[in-house]
């Protein structure tokens, strides 16, 4: 009976964490909105090219023993990002289940404290990257072994009698203590988690009933703890004189060693700023309202939903029964030792990044390091508003907030559903322009608008699209983000100047004289920057001074293995709009075929389409200007003629490619057009 009770019991807290879960961050990967980001990329491209046997090496200058979660879900998932989210999410549900069974522990009659705190951690808006569902995956497995450890030292606790042990203590341990090894030794991002055992165990000690603290309650504390120091001295042995700091050096350890006292001043400062950040500001940004409004209704439905899922469940004859029973019932205030317990997870969630000076902030790529601060932060806030608000307005206020929060989370997933649109939209244009790229092709660009993917991240979908069977760890192609790399590789180098370079552990070696230049803006036309197309208004200036060497001829415009598409996590062909017809003209153009170029030319504008980005008319222009189709040509200046900057730029390419046919009568013309349409007359 009493199981069957438990059961009963749990079934509507658990029931309302899956709700939350899913509606912050399951409905996106319902509706197919995700697929790679940032890092995932480079993951997924070590796994098709050398295989889940591969990570071991990968993985060796940051996280050496990381490997197992890359080879076992490279085997099992593949390419396919499906399942990789749908991991992270059973991974994010075991980390929230997992807290709210060790918070029960502590305070088993404290029902809202606990059920706000639960919640405010699942629900935590800090943390912002969960999309990345490849690289993440680590982290919230290293989380949820965390968690479990500490939930088996707690269980464990609970099944000694005094002085005497059983089997089951043997049990909870041994899974405990390996629990803890392997989350420590895979990724020390939940260090902090570990500083705060001893406490967490004391509370519960201290909260349990009288006669099992009668058996000396410091006792119990180091039996039960002390044992948990020997997988943390040795990861702490093993990371500092073993492994060393490969990555993020201790800089405030360097710093201590030069100016003590400037030193720890800093640190202060610095700790009260992080503080306030993941406790303070990352709830508030939750008020935001979208900025698109054509998302307001769904929005707006999600926060109704989830407030009246909360405040419900806040208002049930359970949650409202323990209105005093944290003071009338427990020797001490459930609320003040949550309070307590939440300010040292907080200070101890901070010492990897604090040590090696790392940024914290809610912008990308700065949230990463907040997710450590989520369980401290979620106590802390959950035991505030129960010290400072009346039973009346915690639920109001709890409730609130997690409404809003699931709200922004939701903004936050339409950002990267926008981006993966954006990558797709790129790649299937580079793949209409070109067709095939000669092996050895380094494709550099500035200013680039995919905001969630560096350049390290776009070299492996260049070579899945334009190598889909490479195998071993060189890579085919290169792309490089000049405002990174030109300094390094192409400033003052001449022509044919060797290049090299590596990533983790995969290489890449060609020449300066490889070199093909992209710009692109979002929802613009991606255009191959060469000599003749350098003078484009607002290109940044690496990328004007690389145009002189960009070399349309790697551009293979009929490859033998077949048009290269990109990879199949990026969608199919989108609808041959604008942009296709765009690509397709400049091909003819590369090949000097003038009658392809206009009929291509024709069919577009018999189509009605038109650019986003006005600039983009410039290949048409040059077409019907080339061709002599004058007919066409001014209703085209006409439609170009939004804004002086565009408006300039494209009548003077038509007047040079009118002048360069000999046609002085028309070009008199048009010269009269452009002085009216840029506003001269």
């Amino acid at each position: 009976m009493g199981n069957s009770s438990s059961s009963k019991r749990d079934l509507l807290p658990t029931v309302l964490i899956s709700a939350i879960v899913f509606l912050a961050y399951g409905i996106p990967i319902v509706l197919g909105w995700f697929g790679f980001y940032v890092d995932d990329w480079i993951y997924i491209i070590n796994n098709r090219m050398a295989g889940p046997q591969s990570f071991p090496a990968f993985v060796a200058w940051d996280r050496p023993h990381s490997a197992w979660i890359y080879m076992l879900t490279g085997y099992l998932f593949g390419d396919n990002p499906l399942p990789y989210h749908l991991l992270l999410l059973a991974e994010r549900w075991l980390a929230v289940w997992l807290v709210w069974k060790i918070l029960r522990i502590l305070w088993l009659e404290a029902h809202r404290l606990v059920a706000a705190a639960v919640l405010f951690f699942a629900i935590y808006p800090g943390f912002q990257q969960q999309p990345i569902a490849v690289q993440y995956i680590l982290h919230f497995a290293s989380l949820d072994l965390c968690l479990f450890s500490i939930f088996a030292m707690l269980k464990a606790w609970q099944e000694t009698d005094g002085d005497r042990v059983n089997r089951s203590w043997f049990i909870w341990n041994g899974l405990g203590l390996a629990a803890s090894a392997v989350a420590l030794f895979s990724c020390e991002y939940f260090f902090g988690l570990e500083l705060i055992r001893p406490l967490i165990l004391w509370i519960a000690i201290c909260n349990h009933p009288q006669e099992k603290r009668a058996a000396s309650p410091l006792k119990q504390l180091l039996k039960n703890w002390l044992l948990y120091l020997a997988p943390l001295f040795s990861f702490v042995y093993w990371r500092v004189f073993v492994f060393s700091f490969q990555t993020y050096q201790p800089k405030f350890l360097d710093k201590l060693g030069e100016q003590f006292v400037t030193a720890l001043v800093d640190m202060g400062k610095r700790v009260i700023r992080d503080l306030i950040t993941v406790s303070c500001s990352a709830w508030r940004q939750t008020a935001r309202i979208p900025a698109d409004q054509t998302q307001w209704i769904a929005w707006t439905g999600l926060i109704i939903i989830s407030f009246l899922m909360v405040f419900g469940f806040l208002r049930t004859r359970k949650c409202l029964s323990n209105q005093d029973s944290d003071k009338s019932k427990a020797p001490v205030n459930s609320a003040l030792q949550m309070f307590t317990l939440g300010i040292a997870a907080l200070l101890t969630a901070g010492i990897p990044f604090w040590i090696t000076q790392l940024d914290i902030e809610l912008a990308f790529p700065w949230d990463r390091p907040t997710i450590a601060f989520s369980f401290g932060a979620a106590l802390f806030l959950s035991a505030l508003l129960n010290i400072t608000l009346s039973h009346g307005f915690q639920s109001i206020a709890i409730a609130v907030l997690i409404a809003l929060s699931i709200g922004f989370h939701y903004q936050n997933n339409l950002i990267y559903r926008d981006e993966n649109q954006k990558m797709a939209d790129y790649f299937w244009q580079l793949a209409w322009r070109a067709p095939g790229l000669e092996k050895g092709t380094i494709l550099v660009s500035e200013a680039i608008p995919l905001n969630r993917y560096s350049d390290s991240d776009l070299t492996p979908v260049v070579n899945w699209q334009y190598s889909p069977d490479l195998k071993g760890y060189a890579y085919d192609y290169k792309y490089f983000d000049l405002d990174l790399r030109y300094q390094l590789y192409f400033e003052g180098q001449e022509a044919g100047t060797p290049i090299s370079h590596a990533y983790r552990s995969h290489q890449f070696e060609s020449s300066s004289d490889k070199v093909l230049a992209l710009f692109y803006q979002e929802d613009g036309c991606l255009r191959v920057i060469t000599n003749e197309t350098r003078f484009y208004p607002d290109l940044p200036q690496n990328l004007i001074t690389m145009a002189k060497q960009s070399n349309p001829a790697l551009i293979q415009l009929n490859p033998q293995n077949g048009s290269a598409v990109p990879p199949a996590s990026l969608g199919e062909e989108p609808a041959r709009g604008y942009c296709y017809y765009y690509q397709q003209i400049e091909r003819a153009h590369q090949l000097g075929d003038l009658e392809t170029e206009h009929a291509l030319t024709t069919q577009l504008l018999d189509q009605q389409l038109a650019p986003n980005d006005q600039l983009d008319w410039y290949p048409v222009i040059r077409v019907l200007a080339e061709s002599g189709d004058f007919n066409r040509l001014e209703p085209v200046l006409s439609a170009a003629k939004n804004s002086e900057r565009t408006s300039d730029f494209l009548c003077k390419k038509a007047l040079e490619y009118i002048e360069e046919q000999n046609k002085a009568q028309f070009q008199a013309e048009f010269a009269e057009i452009c002085k009216f349409e840029t506003g001269e007359r």
